[in-house]
């Protein structure tokens, strides 16, 4: 068996050993997976957004510098209205 397989066989064993189940595995990688969806999709939106250069720079930086924050900073208060 090549070594990397090995090893992460071992950390896999050692973690159901020392009480985290597959279950909160799934949770804890569905989250981190949810994560960055939700920070992708605020970068998406920052840089298709119809607001100045120096704006978007300042958006991108939040974000960049918090993510988890500044994107739901840039959801909230950042993004401008649709207009109908």
């Amino acid at each position: 068996m090549p070594e990397h397989l090995s090893t992460a066989l071992n950390l896999s064993q050692n973690a159901a050993a020392q009480g985290l189940g597959i279950g909160l595995i799934i949770v804890l990688v569905a989250a981190g997976i949810g994560f960055l969806v939700f920070f992708f999709v605020a970068l998406v939106s920052i840089v298709g957004t119809d607001i100045g250069c120096g704006a978007k720079i300042l958006w991108l930086l939040v974000v960049f510098c918090l993510p988890f924050l500044g994107s739901l900073l840039w959801f909230v208060v950042g993004r401008p209205a649709r207009e109908r």
